[in-house]
């Protein structure tokens, strides 16, 4: 023993198997980032079955309007926004809901004043 160290010896234990893995080996997921470089790069021209249009369906902007929601001091400051295809022009108007409104509730009538406008 010139180094200093013992070696201990661990027993085996007698009549015990060994056990094999028989996990199988999968490839690595794919990040979102690899698979959509993968996509893009793929040769693949068939979108006629992932893409479909229907042509008997009502236009889906015909009758939109648009919700901006602000946070101000004491409040919100809710913008709206619709497209008036008679006259070719945007129609905005303002609303203010101070902080002791229910935002949902008060949100709820400016869409229903808006649909009927």
């Amino acid at each position: 023993m010139s180094s200093g160290y013992q070696v201990a010896s661990v027993p085996r234990i007698r009549g015990a198997t060994q056990i094999k893995s028989r996990t199988k080996v999968r490839p690595m997921k794919l990040t979102f980032k690899q698979k959509l470089r993968n996509w893009l790069m793929s040769d693949d021209d068939d979108y006629g079955s992932t893409i479909t249009i229907d042509e008997c369906s009502p236009n889906l902007s015909s009758q939109g309007f648009r919700l901006n929601i602000y946070g101000a001091s004491g409040g919100t400051i809710v913008e709206t926004t619709k497209y008036d295809h008679k006259h070719d022009e945007n129609r905005n108007s303002l609303h203010i809901i101070t902080d002791d409104k229910d935002l949902g509730e008060e949100l709820g009538k400016i869409i229903t004043m808006e649909q009927l406008r």
